[in-house]
C-alpha cells in the first residue's frame, strides 16, 4: 500500500504530519497486438473451466504465443493442439498473441475473458468459482 504523508498546520504547536493509506493505482490490463491479424481472436465461444485462478508467467515481447481457448491442454496456459483430436469435437481455436513488454502477465485459466488472453478478473465471478468442469 501505499503511504502519502499531509502536513497539517495547528495554531501555536508547529506542523504535525499524518500518515493516510491509500489504495496503490489499478494494474493497466495489457491487450493483444495480434488481435486483428488472426480470427480466432473473435470466436463467439469460450472453452471449458480449466483452472479458477490465473496464471502468472513471464513473457517476451516480440515472440508469437497459442494460448489455449478449448481448455483441454495438458501444457496449460498454452496450446498443445488437443483440439485437433477429432473425438473429442472442440470448436474453440488457440489465440495467438503477443506482447509489447517483457515481464510477468497474468494469463487468463478460466476461458472466460473478454481479454483473451489476458486475465480480466472473471473469475472472481459466482459461476465461475462454482463451475463443475474445473480440471484441477
Amino acid at each position: 500500500m501505499f503511504c502519502r504523508t499531509i502536513a497539517k498546520r495547528i495554531t501555536g504547536q508547529g506542523i504535525r504530519t499524518a500518515n493516510y493509506v491509500t489504495k496503490p493505482p489499478k494494474p493497466e490490463i495489457p491487450t493483444n497486438p495480434l488481435s486483428t491479424i488472426y480470427s480466432a481472436t473473435h470466436q463467439k465461444t469460450n472453452g471449458i473451466v480449466y483452472d479458477r485462478k490465473p496464471f502468472k508467467i513471464a513473457l517476451e515481447a516480440g515472440k508469437t504465443y497459442s494460448w489455449c481457448l478449448c481448455g483441454r491442454s495438458k501444457s496449460q496456459p498454452f496450446c498443445d493442439g488437443t483440439h485437433r483430436n477429432i473425438y473429442l469435437k472442440v470448436a474453440e481455436k488457440p489465440i495467438r498473441f503477443s506482447v509489447t513488454e517483457s515481464k510477468e502477465y497474468w494469463l487468463c485459466n478460466c476461458k472466460q475473458t473478454k481479454n483473451r488472453p489476458f486475465c480480466d478478473g472473471t473469475h472472481k465471478q459466482k459461476e465461475i468459482q462454482e463451475a463443475t468442469t474445473v480440471r484441477v
